[in-house]
């Protein structure tokens, strides 16, 4: 508790007049003179909003068992919420779209973000890691504006890695093999609202795209809670159009099944 109340910059007796109690007593709670009540750890849950691992570790510390559950990530409970979002959203989102884990594992996708992702990951037996995909050489090739969209991906890399040590070593290879080299090489001045991704064609033509990150509000689940659902988004008619045909093209009645057919049969083979 004391670490939480830190870490939100609060003092004892600020941290005490949200939780409605006093400095003694919150004094008393941080050395273990004295235990808090599960109503009182409900309390400061609420008024620090805690996620729910952070919640669970606090019910733990104070000898409680915890009111959520500690699933695993194919546990009936979680797959079947996937598949809801599966359903739900990312098969109605006309455009790219993805669910991943902390670690930025893709565990769902629609037909649009398999066709995107089409020469860019690797054939294999485990889903691919989108992660390893911004750093990978075949996309990095394919972006145009690499210098201004590079510090928008290496903002997003520090950020997921200072919270998960696994996450933390994929970007240390990347640092290591010289892939974050130069970011701060160029002063960007006048930085505009949206710095798109542009990406190249195969026909030549450019892509410009944005990302709209976003969670389910109401879930009370620690593995959920760290997934982040990715929808794609074009920048310009001409982006909106193309990605549009290409979902029309993989719909249609006489489109093939497999992903790699389909991207080749709208020539957009490894294009985003």
């Amino acid at each position: 508790m004391k670490a939480l109340r830190r870490e939100r910059g609060l003092s004892q007796a600020e941290f005490a007049a949200r939780i409605g109690s006093t400095q003694r007593h919150v004094s008393f709670l941080e050395t273990g003179r004295a235990g808090p009540s599960p109503f009182m750890i409900q309390r400061i849950e609420r008024e620090l909003a805690l996620p729910v691992a952070r919640s669970q570790v606090l019910y733990q510390a104070a000898g409680f068992s915890s009111p959520y559950k500690c699933r695993a990530e194919d546990s009936p409970d979680v797959v079947e919420a996937l598949d809801l979002i599966e359903t739900r959203l990312l098969k109605h989102w006309p455009f790219p779209a993805y669910v991943l884990d902390k670690r930025w594992t893709i565990l769902r996708t629609n037909l649009p973000g398999k066709l995107f992702l089409t020469g860019f990951s690797e054939q294999q037996n485990q889903p691919p890691n989108l992660f390893r995909i911004f750093l990978s050489a075949a996309f990095r090739e394919r972006i145009l504006n690499w210098t201004e969209a590079a510090p928008i991906f290496a903002a997003r890399l520090y950020k997921e890695a200072a919270e998960d040590p696994e996450l933390n070593e994929l970007l240390e290879e990347a640092r290591d093999a010289g892939l974050l080299d130069g970011l701060d090489e160029t002063f960007r001045e006048n930085v505009p609202v949206f710095v798109p991704v542009e990406v190249l064609g195969p026909d030549g033509s450019r892509l410009r795209v944005t990302s709209l990150l976003g969670q389910l509000v109401s879930v009370q689940d620690a593995v959920i809670e760290g997934m982040t659902i990715e929808l794609m988004v074009p920048m310009d008619a001409g982006t909106e159009a193309c990605l549009l045909g290409a979902g029309q093209a993989a719909n249609g009645a006489d489109a093939p099944h497999d992903p790699e057919a389909l991207a080749r049969s709208i020539e957009l083979r490894g294009a985003t």
